[in-house]
C-alpha cells in the first residue's frame, strides 16, 4: 500500500484515528495514537519517540546501567515508520485503524535492540540458505470477570457449552481477528477455569510473530470492552493450570513447494537435535518472567525436562512427522507471557544451528533427560553462557536482555510477599 492507497483507505473507511504500534522488549504493544490527517503526513517519514521501550521492564521501569537508553544519554530519539501494508480497520472501534511500525534510528538504520529485528536477523540466515520457516502459534489465556476472578469455575476443557456461554465475547474476538487479516483455526476452552486457547493458522515466521502480538493485544482490549480482563500471565493461580505458548514449525524451500520435514530425514533430524541442544540455553526467551517458572510442575502439561517424542503432549518437543506437508515440530515449553518475536527466534535459531552443525538427536526421549531451569535466575545463567545466543541474536541484544532479566530477579528477591507474611509474621 502506497501513499495514494493509504489516503483512499482512510477516506473510504472514514478513518479519523490511527494507532501506530510496535512490540517493546516484553512483547507489549506500544506506540502512538494519531489523527488520521497527521498519520498521512508522517506515513513515509515516521514519527519520533524515545528509545525507552527497548530498555524498560514490564512496569516501564528504567535503569542507568542500560547503555542503549538511560538518564545519562537522555533517552535519545528513534523513529516509528508505518508499515503501510499492515494498515487495517480496528473492527471494534468505528473510525479507527491500526498499523505496525518499523523502528529505526534517526539515520534510518534498524535498531539491534528491537525484538522484531532479532527475529529478522535469524530469518535472514535461513533465506541465505534458501530455506523458509513456516510457524504457528498456540496461545493460552485466562478470561476474568470484573473482580479478576475466572469467568467460570472448574475444568471444562473443550466444552462447547462453556464456549457457548462465553460466545458473547469470544465471537467478537474471533471475528475481529479475522477482520484484521488473522486467519484462525480455532478458539476453545482449555484446562483451567476460564482458560481459553486461540490458534491462528500457520504463516511465515515474521508474519506469525506480528499476528501474535496483535492477537494478544486485541483479546485484552476486547475483553475490557466487555468489562472483563484477559491475562497471558503464565501461572495466575498456584493450584490451576498454567498458560503456555506452543510454537509449531516446519521448514520449506523459498517457493513453498517442498516441506523438508516430510522429504529430508537428515535435515529433519539435524533441526530436532538443535531444538534439544538449545532448549535450556534459550529457554528464557520463552519464559521471561519470574512467574513463568511456577508453571513447570510434574503432570501439568508443562514439560520439566528436555524431552521429545512422536505425538506426545507431555514432552518439550512434540514430533508430528509423517503428515505430508503438515509435518512439523511443536515446541511446548514456552509460556504465554513470552514475546512472540523472541520465542519464535529461539526455536528457529536452535533448529538452524542443528542444521549448520549437522547435529544428531538422541533416540525418542520421553524420560530420564536433563531438567529445565526452575527459576528465571538459572535460565538467565544458561542464556549468558551460550556462545550461540550471541551468534544468532547479537551481543548488544543479549547484553540488554540479560541486564533487564537480572533487574527482574533483583526486584523479586527484595520484595516481601504475602506468603512470607502469612508464613512468618505471627509465629517466628
Amino acid at each position: 500500500m502506497g501513499l495514494t492507497e493509504t489516503k483512499k483507505f482512510i477516506e473510504e473507511n472514514k478513518i479519523h484515528t490511527v494507532n501506530l504500534g510496535f512490540a517493546d522488549i516484553n512483547g507489549v504493544l506500544r506506540g502512538k495514537t494519531l489523527p488520521a490527517r497527521h498519520f498521512q503526513k508522517i506515513a513515509e517519514s515516521g514519527t519520533g519517540l524515545a528509545k525507552a521501550p527497548f530498555a524498560w521492564d514490564i512496569q516501564c521501569g528504567v535503569y542507568d546501567d542500560i547503555e542503549f537508553a538511560n538518564f545519562n544519554n537522555g533517552f535519545p530519539e528513534m523513529i516509528a515508520k508505518p508499515i503501510l501494508s499492515t494498515l487495517k480497520k480496528i473492527p471494534w472501534r468505528a473510525g479507527s485503524a491500526f498499523a505496525l511500525a518499523e523502528i529505526v534510528d534517526e539515520e534510518g538504520r534498524s535498531i539491534e535492540e528491537n525484538p522484531r529485528e532479532v527475529l529478522k536477523k535469524v530469518l535472514k540466515r535461513y533465506k541465505d540458505l534458501g530455506l523458509r520457516p513456516i510457524v504457528g502459534s498456540e496461545l493460552e489465556f485466562y478470561l476474568l470477570d470484573s473482580e479478576k476472578k475466572p469467568v467460570f469455575d472448574g475444568i471444562q476443557c473443550y466444552s462447547l457449552l462453556k464456549g457457548a456461554e462465553l460466545e458473547y465475547v469470544i465471537e467478537e474476538m474471533r471475528n475481529s481477528l479475522e477482520d484484521l487479516g488473522i486467519a484462525l483455526e480455532a478458539f476453545h476452552i482449555e484446562y483451567g477455569p476460564g482458560q481459553i486457547e486461540v490458534i491462528p493458522e500457520c504463516d511465515d515466521a515474521l508474519e506469525m510473530a506480528d499476528k501474535t502480538i496483535l492477537i494478544k493485544h486485541s483479546i485484552k482490549e476486547i475483553a475490557r470492552k466487555h468489562g472483563l480482563y484477559a491475562t497471558f500471565m503464565a501461572k495466575p493461580w498456584a493450584q490451576e493450570s498454567g498458560s503456555g505458548f506452543h510454537v509449531h514449525q516446519s521448514l520449506w524451500d523459498l517457493e513453498l513447494k517442498n516441506n523438508y520435514f516430510n522429504t529430508d530425514k537428515g535435515v529433519t533430524a539435524n533441526y530436532l537435535a538443535g531444538l534439544l541442544k538449545h532448549a535450556r540455553d534459550f529457554m528464557v526467551y520463552g519464559s521471561p518472567t519470574i512467574n513463568d517458572y511456577k508453571r513447570f510442575q510434574p503432570n501439568s502439561f508443562a514439560p520439566t525436562k528436555v524431552t521429545w517424542a512422536h505425538d506426545n503432549r507431555t514432552v518439550a518437543t512434540r514430533s508430528l512427522l509423517g503428515l505430508g506437508d503438515n509435518s512439523r515440530f511443536e515446541q511446548r515449553n514456552g509460556s504465554a507471557a513470552a514475546n512472540p518475536y523472541l520465542i519464535i527466534a529461539a526455536s528457529l535459531a536452535s533448529g538452524l544451528d542443528g542444521i549448520i552443525n549437522k547435529l544428531i538427536p538422541p533416540e525418542n526421549q520421553e524420560e530420564d533427560s536433563i531438567e529445565f531451569p526452575i527459576t528465571l535466575d538459572s535460565a538467565l545463567n544458561y542464556f549468558e553462557q551460550s556462545i550461540s545466543a550471541k551468534e544468532y541474536f547479537g551481543e548488544k541484544f543479549v547484553k540488554l536482555f540479560l541486564t533487564l532479566g537480572r533487574h527482574e530477579v533483583d526486584l523479586y528477591n527484595s520484595a516481601v510477599t504475602d506468603w512470607e507474611w502469612d508464613r512468618y509474621l505471627e509465629f517466628i
